[in-house]
């Protein structure tokens, strides 16, 4: 894991883009907040190809990724999603 946090995607939902890093496993990839990195805890959110997106294993609905185009200002420590 590199020093600092280095987003890949957006986790966007109707009223929230928070940046994101989005690892994937086989089938199946982790979507890692900056909180959940820098306190190194399991992600709560999984993307399933076919499925959408699980958080802490409940199937989410209103929430999509956005891959980056550009470097996205990481936002200060006390936010959360």
């Amino acid at each position: 894991m590199t020093s600092s946090f280095q987003p890949t995607h957006q986790l966007v939902s109707r009223t929230r883009k928070v940046p994101v890093i989005v690892i994937t496993h086989g089938d199946r990839s982790q979507v890692l907040t900056e909180q959940e990195w820098r306190e190194g805890r399991e992600p709560a959110f999984e993307l399933h190809p076919k499925l959408g997106l699980f958080c802490k294993g409940v199937q989410i609905v209103g929430y999509h990724l956005e891959p980056l185009t550009a470097p996205v200002e990481v936002s200060s420590p006390a936010s959360t999603y």
